[in-house]
């Protein structure tokens, strides 16, 4: 009867269950028929008070809708039954419809797996995604690094991936980050997806990918909130939670919206003090983990930043500083130039159109924000990318690598713009790196040198187990 056992217990947890997201419902609220600016705003407030993380409402200036989306169909029917009876909203004013079932795979081990077990079309759990970043690490060692930048609240690593051919010598960093907001699990798999490529691309000889590589340094973060996104990825979690999982406040409520905690017009409009609200701001400006810690690494390496980018969900949109008022940033042109050359290059793949423009002017006032800030501290070009689709964060896979194909496209076209239009840019950063290079030491650990270390630790384990084990033996 052994044998059954051991059987059973290997397909027990080497086996792939896929958990189902709730059918999510929403209702699109068409702006052009109320054209009542105060009712809107009742709208907004009557959703608002409601205090129930399932349910979020968004205004859309693109759309010119009120977007209201929730895992709780009968919630959804409230919502609408009070805005008419109530608010008397005309019945064409609203278009409700069910948004289709996301399969999740969860794949239970008690071994890691390999590069190749990894489903880089799926959407990963956190400790997966941190595994198959480890693993490309061991895989391609004078390509990649990984390092842990910090710890969130409930102890998890802050994990970012370097991609650096220091065969080409010095070269502009650039960032790009995933997953602030827990609930836009399309950001965090289309970053890995694109680490996926470049390192590919690299090594396959794709003139594309293979000269931004050679040409810039890639410092690619998937999961910048890793409590929130394990929370909306568990089972017992909601999956359309946004902030972190803090609880410092002085209320049942939970967490912080990170990105209104960057220290930039910090506390201005469009956060809040109200800690049950979706987008409170927290205690302070890098009043959480998650922002301190990649703030900080950023500005480890302040003066050497070609591009910072922040992906998002959802709309489509390409936007950059000002994200604290309307008024244009003084690069507002040049920002504006390089995000157009990005939205085609995005489009020439599969007929994709993101709008362009500043945070504050299309979409809506959002203060203390990565991008501004980002902006702020000297990076010359500073974007957020609101991901597909246009009206919702609940995205089948199959989205993720068409969406992937199209950013790194996008990406081509947008340096090579850049290095036409702002030569004087690269030069300057290369100056800066090199100027740097010898007297910088770094202050964080890669997982490498983590791995070293306890390998090291357990080879002096063993042999003071081995001396004692002869000691006994000589003298017993």
């Amino acid at each position: 009867m052994r044998l059954p056992l051991y059987i059973l217990l290997y397909l027990l947890v080497t086996s792939v269950t896929y958990s189902v997201t709730k059918r999510l419902e929403l209702t699109l609220v068409d702006l052009k028929k109320i054209n009542d600016e105060s009712l809107v705003k009742k709208m907004m407030y009557m959703v608002h008070s409601l205090d129930n993380p399932k349910v979020d409402i968004r205004r859309s200036k693109r759309t010119h809708s009120l977007i209201i989306e929730t895992e709780d169909p009968r919630l959804l029917s409230l919502i609408i039954h009070r805005f008419k009876t109530e608010l008397n909203i005309p019945p064409g004013a609203l278009t409700t419809r069910q948004l289709p079932e996301v399969k999740v795979k969860n794949t239970y081990r008690l071994h890691k797996r390999s590069l190749g077990e990894f489903d880089i079309t799926a959407y990963n759990s956190h400790e997966s995604v941190n595994d198959y970043l480890d693993e490309l690490s061991i895989s391609y060692p004078d390509l990649v690094t990984t390092k842990i930048i910090g710890y969130t609240h409930q102890n998890r690593p802050i994990k970012i991936l370097i991609i650096n051919n220091k065969k080409s010598g010095a070269k502009p960093k650039v960032f790009i980050d995933g997953g602030q907001h827990a609930r836009e699990w399309i950001s965090p798999a289309v970053v890995t997806h694109m680490i996926h490529q470049l390192i590919n691309g690299y090594y396959k000889e794709d003139d594309r990918l293979r000269s931004l590589v050679t040409k810039y340094e890639f410092h690619m973060l998937p999961i910048l909130n890793p409590d929130g996104y394990v929370y909306s990825y568990s089972d017992h979690g909601i999956r359309l939670w946004r902030k972190n999982m803090n609880n410092v406040t002085t209320t049942n409520c939970t967490g912080v919206d990170l990105n209104r905690n960057w220290d930039f017009h910090w506390a201005g409009r469009g956060g809040s003090r109200d800690e049950c609200s979706i987008v409170y701001q927290g205690q302070s400006a890098f009043s959480e983990k998650e922002t301190k810690a990649t703030s900080d690494y950023i500005l480890s390496y302040q003066g050497q930043w070609h591009s910072y980018f922040s992906f998002h969900s959802f709309g489509q949109l390409i936007l950059f500083p000002y994200s604290h008022t309307a008024a244009p940033n003084p690069d507002y042109e040049k920002h504006r130039s390089a995000a157009k050359s990005l939205a085609a290059g995005i489009k020439s793949v599969n007929n994709r159109r993101y709008t362009v423009g500043a945070v504050g002017m299309i979409l809506y006032e959002a203060s203390g924000s990565s991008e501004s800030w980002a902006y702020s501290i000297g990076v010359p070009y500073s974007y957020t990318l609101e991901l597909p689709d246009l009206f919702t964060f609940v995205v089948p896979t199959d989205v993720i690598e068409p969406t992937a194909n199209e950013l790194l496209q996008g990406l081509v076209e947008y340096f090579q713009l850049i290095e036409e239009e702002d030569p004087k840019v690269y030069k300057q950063l290369v100056a800066n790196v090199t100027e740097s290079l010898p007297t910088r030491e770094d202050n964080y650990q890669t997982s490498d040198s983590l791995y070293s270390s306890e390998r090291r630790n357990s080879q002096s384990i063993f042999l003071l187990l081995l001396l004692t084990t002869m000691w006994s033996i000589i003298y017993y």
